[in-house]
Formats: structure tokens, C-alpha cells, sequence
């Protein structure tokens, strides 16, 4: 499946190169303005001091946009974070340039795949709570969402 991924990534970035060679009437500083983008059906799931958000990102915009972290009330630090295989294991770690989401399109955002991980959480969230989590993007830009909090149902060692 991320194959799948990285080729739609290429693709999208030689499309976006191509249409950048064409001249613009509209100026640069439009194309930073607030993303359209939505997360639908987001929810967290806690796990102690940490926590990941899951759901799925949409990008209604003409351009792509690149989650590069975020924050929430009571979370020390929002970063995006992926499980990548690692000979026999499975492994948790930052995706450090982002993770992009292409123009007209989505990404799912799910336990065991991509994911908002939050750190150094010290709030007290009940199942059912509706958080208020920024996300921030490579321009600049942010949006908020509302993510509710979810039981974790079996999902002891993942966040």
C-alpha cells in the first residue's frame, strides 16, 4: 500500500512542477492563504501521557499542503508519525519533512499507519470529550478540528 502512496506522491509533485512552469496571475501569497482543508470523523485515542489522532484529512484546495505538526490544550508537542516495517518489527516514528496531502484529495490517517502523535499530554480526556487540535502546515497555515476522544478497545500498544 505505501508504494501505491509514494507513487501518487510523485506523480503529484511532477503534475505541480509542471503547472508552476506555466506563468501565474495570481499572487504568490494567495497560495499560502488557509488551506480547505478538513479532517473527517477525527478522534483520539489516549494512552497516558501520550495520544495519537486518527481520521481522515481532506484537501478541497487547488494546491497540495504538507502537515507538518500541530497542538492541542494540554499536549506538549504534536508531531506526524508513521509505522514503518523495520526487518521483523514494526516501528513508530516522526515523519520528518511531513506528510502531504494532494490537492483535491485525502489521507487516512489510521492506528498502524499515518497518525497525529501527540506527547507530553497532561490532560485528563473522558471518552466522548470533542478536543480542539491545530494542525499546521510547510506554508505556515493551520486549521482546527475537532477530534473526540475514543476508548482504546485492544489497542494496547499502539497510541
Amino acid at each position: 500500500p505505501r508504494g501505491g502512496v509514494m507513487r501518487k506522491f510523485a506523480f503529484v509533485v511532477a503534475v505541480l512542477a509542471l503547472a508552476g512552469c506555466g506563468g501565474s496571475s495570481e499572487p504568490a501569497a494567495q497560495a499560502s492563504s488557509a488551506p480547505a482543508v478538513s479532517v473527517n470523523e477525527a478522534y483520539i485515542l489516549p494512552n497516558g501521557d501520550v495520544a495519537g489522532m486518527f481520521g481522515e484529512v481532506v484537501n478541497e484546495g487547488a494546491d497540495a499542503v504538507t502537515i507538518t505538526g500541530g497542538s492541542a490544550p494540554d499536549v506538549g508537542m504534536v508531531q506526524v508519525h508513521e509505522y514503518v516495517k523495520e526487518g521483523t518489527k514494526e516501528i513508530m516514528r516522526e515523519v520528518p519533512d511531513g506528510l502531504e496531502v494532494p490537492a483535491g484529495g485525502s489521507v487516512q490517517l489510521q492506528p498502524g499507519g499515518y497518525h497525529v502523535m501527540m506527547m507530553d499530554v497532561t490532560a485528563d480526556w473522558q471518552v466522548g470529550d470533542a478536543v480542539p487540535v491545530t494542525l499546521t502546515f510547510s506554508d505556515g497555515g493551520s486549521v482546527t478540528v475537532q477530534a473526540t476522544v475514543r476508548e482504546r478497545e485492544g489497542m494496547d500498544s499502539m497510541p
